[in-house]
């Protein structure tokens, strides 16, 4: 079936629906006050093309399904207001934080992300009276977005679950099929919604009819009172501090009532370390410094190693260049100071990512879907150009990458683009082909799990010939 087809025959089965039952709500005695309610939402854009290539179990079963650049989580506000025992009306504003796919968009060919607001206007259609614990409806209406640049308008239809709770809570689920009305995106999408409303609980007003007249309200006064004693709290010890609550009852103390010779806060009975201040967490004892370094363990980053104070106890030369490892660009392998502690010199502007004793590499990152060179790449390239010329006992090797978006196929290809492009550049300047190596991963290595934007790169590592 056609999704089209499917699209016209649901529309014309709500819009019957609704009027129909419309005209049999006569009594509105049964209806939902006036309530905002709140939503998480998510918006699935590559639903109906699965539908349009496979079937509509292959589009629910699909893999990706919550993958960035196909659908978008967001969040949303609504006003509901009954408009009988079995209908309701309500006005939704919509947040999402959308990566829509490649072409989804009029004139977009990369997938671009954006926020899209979204307004909609709904009829809902209930099976139920609104007193009803579980309460199954119909959705129809009309609504307008703007994604990216393009303003859509769009028919909202659906399905959902209203849960009504004693305390006047609501909950709602919702599906609907956003169908697309005009061609600012390329394919209808589905949305599904999670939210809750709470109604003002009414104020009880009590009957005056329960509440005496203030003038026959009597009341009595008695003549003798008798005087109470004052309550006397034993402190055996004498130490201020109520037997009561006194942990040491025959010791004078000022822990609980309870001696602390050293001053530390820490009970002697319960102090590890009676004749030394210390701390709780060390059960009254001072602050240990297992390794000896003069930093105690609280203040020390190496607690197990030796280091200095300056480096918050850890060793302030780890490659043993003599240049302090806060200061050392390059801490893991030794370089002298005018390299600022690198093998090499760093390029200016050039993103170091890695260093050894022989090698250094550099980040250079492109453009979605693109194997062209940027004007950040071509500087830190220019400046690999000129140490090569520099020393003729240098090699480098080319690493091409790609993000996880798309077929691992094409990510192979295009992260062996971006390795030969980078070749090409150093060989357009004179570098031989022999002092050039490249290789290509796709998605397999990436460099930040969290942004995909850091895996579309080339990594070129200088060594020097051994």
């Amino acid at each position: 079936m056609q999704v089209r087809s499917l699209k016209i025959a649901i529309l014309f089965c709500l819009s019957a629906t609704l009027v129909y039952g419309q005209k049999k709500t006569v009594k509105n005695t049964d209806k939902k006050y006036g309530m905002f309610s709140f939503n998480i939402n998510y918006s699935d854009y590559g639903f109906f093309k699965a539908v349009n290539d496979s079937s509509f179990s292959h589009a629910f079963n699909r893999k990706g399904l919550f993958k960035s650049g196909s659908s978008s989580f967001g969040l949303g506000v609504s006003y509901w207001k009954g408009l009988g025992s079995h209908f309701d009306l309500s006005g939704n504003f919509i947040g999402t934080f959308s990566n829509f796919p490649a072409l989804y968009l009029k004139g977009d060919s990369i997938g671009k992300a954006a926020f899209s607001p979204q307004l909609d206007l709904l009829l809902h259609g209930k099976m139920f009276k609104e007193s009803s614990k579980i309460n199954p409806f119909l959705t129809a209406g009309i609504g307008a977005a703007y994604f990216g640049p393009q303003l859509v308008v769009y028919a909202p239809v659906g399905v959902g679950l209203q849960f009504h709770f004693n305390s006047g809570a609501y909950l709602f689920i919702q599906a609907q099929w956003k169908m697309a009305l005009t061609d600012g995106i390329k394919d209808d999408f589905m949305f599904y919604s999670l939210g809750f409303g709470q109604h003002k609980k009414p104020k009880k007003v009590e009957s005056q009819a329960l509440i005496p007249a203030a003038d026959t309200i009597k009341t009595e006064v008695k003549k003798d009172t008798v005087a109470v004693a004052p309550k006397i709290e034993m402190d055996t010890d004498g130490d201020g501090v109520p037997d009561i609550t006194d942990l040491c009852v025959t010791a004078k103390g000022t822990v609980n009532g309870c001696p602390d010779a050293d001053g530390d806060g820490v009970a002697d009975k319960d102090d590890k370390c009676p004749d030394a201040k210390g701390t709780a967490r060390y059960n009254g004892c001072p602050v240990p410094d297992t390794d000896g370094d003069g930093v105690n363990d609280d203040n020390d980053n190496c607690p197990d190693v030796k280091g200095v104070a300056d480096n918050s106890g850890c060793p302030s030369d780890t490659d043993g260049d003599g240049i302090l490892d806060k200061d050392d660009k390059c801490p893991d392998a030794a370089g002298p100071a005018e390299n600022n502690g690198c093998p090499m010199k760093i390029l200016n502007g050039g993103k170091l990512i890695r260093s050894s004793g022989d090698s250094m590499t550099y980040f250079v990152r492109f453009d979605f879907d693109r194997a062209n060179i940027t004007n950040e790449g071509f500087s830190i390239m220019g400046g690999i150009v000129n140490a090569l010329k520099a020393d003729k006992s240098l090699m480098i090797n080319i690493d091409g990458h790609a993000d996880n978006i798309g077929i691992e196929k094409y990510n192979l290809l295009i992260s062996q683009e971006r390795a030969n492009v980078a070749r090409d550049y150093f060989q357009s300047y004179g570098i031989a082909q022999n002092r050039i190596t490249t290789a290509f991963y796709g998605s397999s290595r990436p460099y930040d799990v969290h942004q995909d934007w850091l895996n579309r790169r080339v990594e070129i590592t200088i060594y020097k010939k051994k």
